[in-house]
């Protein structure tokens, strides 16, 4: 399924209204609160876990049950304004796979999907992951469509990196 036909899915299963006018407004910094509010307009379910106040994080299951952790970067002291925000999903490494073959099949994804980038992490674990950057506003709506469309490549590595990577060749 294209990337807009996924999004379009996603938007309908959260009934993200994406004319709505408030989808116009700037959001001036990334903080907890414009984040929920963002998240549960998608249809989002949301948790604070950090407990370092210069580095708010999230955690963060959509609504096809894909989860992810989102970290609020670039912040002031008390995390109330921050220039940026990156977003992960992980997946353990499938028993029996190397870390080169699961490296191929991340840049394999990366070839043909680039919103999001796939690589494998130190500790082996498969990766996706989304930066954005906030320096001079956001606009929530254009903020909503990257969590959405981040929900759908997460899905779609899911399925078609890890399980595969899951599924021995015949």
């Amino acid at each position: 399924m294209p990337i807009l036909l996924s999004f379009v899915a996603a938007a309908a299963a959260a009934q993200f209204n994406p004319a709505a006018p408030d989808n116009r407004q700037i959001i001036a910094a990334f903080n907890y609160g414009s984040l929920e509010a963002v998240l549960t307009s998608i249809g989002a379910r949301h948790q604070r876990t950090s407990t370092n106040a210069a580095r708010p994080e999230l955690l963060v299951t959509f609504s096809n049950d894909r989860r992810a952790v989102v970290t609020l970067l670039s912040c002031n002291a008390t995390g109330t304004a921050c220039k940026a925000l990156g977003i992960q999903s992980s997946w353990e490494r499938p028993p029996g796979v190397t870390p080169q073959a699961a490296a191929e099949a991340a840049e394999q994804f990366n070839r043909r999907y680039s919103f999001a980038k796939a690589y494998v992490t130190t500790s082996g674990r498969l990766a996706l992951q989304r930066y954005l950057t906030a320096d001079y506003g956001f606009i929530r709506g254009n903020l909503a469509v990257n969590l959405l469309v981040f929900a759908s490549q997460a899905d779609r590595f899911a399925n078609d990196v890890v399980k595969r990577l899951e599924t021995p060749a015949k």
